[in-house]
């Protein structure tokens, strides 16, 4: 019985200390039990389409991860994507290519940066202020476009350097898919992951998060962090619409949009907390694939009650669920 007790208070601890295995066994479990009833869920053709369908979800969420870890929200980064990608559509599309990946960068940087300034300036919740700006980036840029959808078959190299098909890898793999984008997103992931848990700027952002009023107390800048933040978030935005032009070829007024939920669903999916101050990068990417692994296994099945077109009943449900099950853990290891 001891022994037993000693167990169940480890595991407690474990789960409660950490913002990634909590959602990293529900991934297996979910894994698992689709593997059970829908057959050949787990081939390769299943796992890569699981694994496309997150790269552009999951580039957004791990600027939206360290956004809401310092407690804010950016609902304009679907927005945002779609400038980045009409910015690197345009130029690549006149053959020039390196000024239309930086310029791709550096507009959604500063777009990120008015997010943030708008914050610190007037001290209106970053909920409204990106909501605002959500509608003024897309509207400006209907102005600017006319709403003209971008489009070509011209098949550039750098097109396949960001979002290609890797044939090297997918020859050893029967039915495999994976693209380029999926090693941008790991290496992404793995750098802000190391950003956020092993530099003071992450201590920082932890700290504002989870208590600004300390933080500023003990020096940290706060507006700073969260402007930082902003403009990391927005830059990772126009990445995602070089990804998502380098993938489809072609680019529109709306495309992004309804992606900015998706990307704070996997964030709190991934054991982020709405309310800041904990979660983790890899938390949000599994976030993502928890997500993503629903749908495809909701789709295949085929549920009679369940319907593939009304899956976001699905991601409301587990949203609810994690966001529940994220502020017991929590609670229970403080």
């Amino acid at each position: 019985m001891i022994a037993q007790n000693t167990w169940t208070k480890k595991l407690k601890h474990a789960f409660s200390g950490s913002t990634v295995l909590g959602p990293l066994v529900v991934l297996i479990v979910i894994l698992v039990l689709f593997s059970l009833f829908v057959p050949n869920f787990l081939s390769f053709r299943s796992i890569t389409g699981i694994i496309n369908a997150i790269t552009l979800t999951g580039m957004l969420a791990v600027g939206v991860t360290m956004l809401m870890i310092s407690g804010e929200f950016d609902l304009s980064v679907g927005s945002i994507m779609a400038v980045g990608g009409y910015i690197y559509a345009w130029l690549t599309m006149a053959h020039l290519p390196v000024l239309g990946f930086i310029l791709a960068l550096a507009v959604p940087a500063l777009l990120g940066l008015v997010n943030g300034l708008i914050l610190v300036w007037t001290g209106i919740p970053s909920f409204i202020v990106t909501l605002g700006t959500k509608y003024l980036f897309r509207g400006l840029l209907w102005l600017i476009t006319a709403g003209t959808m971008l489009q070509t078959i011209e098949k550039l190299p750098i097109y396949n350097l960001f979002n290609g098909r890797l044939d090297v890898l997918n020859q050893f793999l029967p039915g495999a898919n994976f693209r380029s984008a999926l090693l941008w997103l790991l290496l992404l992931v793995m750098f802000f992951q190391f950003i956020l848990v092993r530099t003071r700027f992450g201590n920082h952002i932890f700290a504002v998060g989870g208590n600004p009023g300390a933080a500023l107390g003990q020096g940290v800048n706060v507006k700073f962090v969260k402007v930082m933040n902003f403009i990391i978030t927005g830059t990772l935005a126009g990445f995602t619409g070089i990804l998502l032009f380098s993938q489809f070829y072609t680019v529109r007024v709306a495309s992004g949009d309804g992606l900015e939920l998706s990307a704070i669903a996997a964030a709190v999916v991934g054991g982020t907390l709405i309310t800041g101050g904990a979660g983790s990068i890899w938390g949000g990417l599994i976030g993502a694939l928890i997500i993503s692994t629903l749908r495809t296994g909701v789709v295949l099945m085929n549920l009679p009650y369940i319907p593939a077109d009304n899956f976001e009943a699905i991601i409301g449900v587990t949203i609810i669920a994690a966001a529940i099950l994220n502020t017991y853990l929590r609670g229970r290891s403080t």
